[in-house]
C-alpha cells in the first residue's frame, strides 16, 4: 500500500510530521551555524565596524532561531503528528487484514474503524486542527476496501510483503545509519575538544598570538553535542535494532499461517511490536 491508500487523516498527519521535522532541524542547524560563524569573527577580531556589525547580525539571527525553537516547539508538532500517523497506519493494516478487532462482519468493522478514527481526531486536537492538506480524502479508501475484500492468500501475502518486509528493511536501514552516525559524530566531538584543549595549551606559551581558534572549536564542539542530542543517534539505533530483531522472529511465523484466526494473531503480534517502538513518539511529545 502507498501513502495515498491510507485514510486522509493519516496523509495529513504524515505530511505535518515531515514538515515540522524539517522546520525543527533547519532552525537548529541554522542556530548552530550562526553561532560558529560569530565565533569565527571573534577570533579574526578585525578592527572595523563592518566586522562588528556582521557579528551582531549573526548573533541576532541565532537569537531569532532560538526564540522560534522555544516558542513554536516544532519538535512537539513533529512527535505528535508522527504518533497519530503511526497509530492510524497500525489501525488501517489491522482493518484491511481482517485482524482483531476488525475480524467481524464488514458493516460492524467499518463502523468500528470510523469510531476509532474519530476518537483519534478528538484526542489530538492540536494535530487535527492543522490537518487540512488531505481533508477531502476519504477515511476508508478504495485500496483499503479492495484489499479487505480479497481472499486469505492475497491479504496474507500483501501484509507480509508491504508491511512486514517493508518495516524490516526500514528498521534495519535506520538502525545501521544511526549507529554509523553516532560513531562519526562522537569522533568529531572528541577531535573538536582535543584541538580546543591543544590550542588553549599552546596559547600558554604564546600569549602574544591572538588568532588561536579555541572559541571556534568550543562552539563547534557544543554544536556537535547539541546535534547529537537532538538526533538521538544511539537511542534510535538501539530501538530500531531491537524492533528489527522482533520483526525477524515474527516473520518466521508466516510460514505456518493457514487460516483467518492465525492471520489475525500474526498481524496483532506484528502491530504490537511496531506499536512498542511508536509509543516513544507519544513520550517525546511531552518531554
Amino acid at each position: 500500500m502507498q501513502a495515498t491508500d491510507f485514510p486522509g487523516f493519516y496523509q495529513s498527519a504524515d505530511k505535518l510530521s515531515g514538515d515540522a521535522q524539517k522546520h525543527f532541524f533547519s532552525a537548529l542547524l541554522g542556530n548552530l551555524a550562526l553561532l560558529v560563524m560569530a565565533a569565527v569573527l571573534s577570533v579574526i577580531n578585525y578592527p572595523h565596524w563592518v566586522c562588528a556589525v556582521a557579528q551582531v547580525l549573526l548573533l541576532l539571527g541565532a537569537l531569532a532561531s532560538s526564540v522560534y525553537l522555544a516558542w513554536k516547539r516544532p519538535e512537539r508538532v513533529w512527535y505528535s503528528c508522527r504518533a497519530v500517523a503511526e497509530s492510524i497506519k497500525t489501525m488501517t493494516w489491522r482493518y484491511v487484514s481482517r485482524a482483531e478487532p476488525f475480524d467481524k462482519n464488514d458493516s460492524a468493522d467499518r463502523q468500528l474503524l470510523l469510531d476509532r478514527l474519530n476518537e483519534v481526531v478528538r484526542q489530538n486536537p492540536g494535530v487535527s486542527e492543522k490537518s487540512i492538506s488531505h481533508i477531502s480524502a476519504p477515511p476508508i479508501t478504495i485500496a483499503m476496501k479492495q484489499l479487505r475484500s480479497g481472499d486469505f492468500a492475497t491479504r496474507c501475502d500483501t501484509y507480509i510483503k508491504f508491511r512486514i518486509n517493508d518495516q524490516l528493511e526500514w528498521y534495519k536501514r535506520k538502525a545501521q545509519f544511526n549507529a554509523k552516525a553516532a560513531k562519526w559524530f562522537f569522533t568529531a566531538l572528541i577531535l573538536a575538544n582535543v584541538f580546543a584543549v591543544s590550542c588553549a595549551a599552546i596559547k600558554i606559551a604564546n600569549l602574544q598570538f591572538q588568532y588561536f581558534p579555541t572559541d571556534v572549536l568550543i562552539a563547534i564542539a557544543a554544536g556537535l553535542l547539541t546535534w547529537m542530542q537532538a538526533k538521538r543517534f544511539t537511542e534510535l539505533s538501539a530501538s530500531y535494532a531491537l524492533t528489527a530483531n522482533e520483526i525477524v522472529l515474527i516473520r518466521e511465523e508466516a510460514e505456518s499461517l493457514k487460516d483467518e484466526e492465525g492471520l489475525s494473531k500474526f498481524v496483532g503480534d506484528a502491530e504490537n511490536a511496531f506499536s512498542r517502538e511508536h509509543t516513544q513518539w507519544e513520550a517525546r511529545k511531552d518531554s
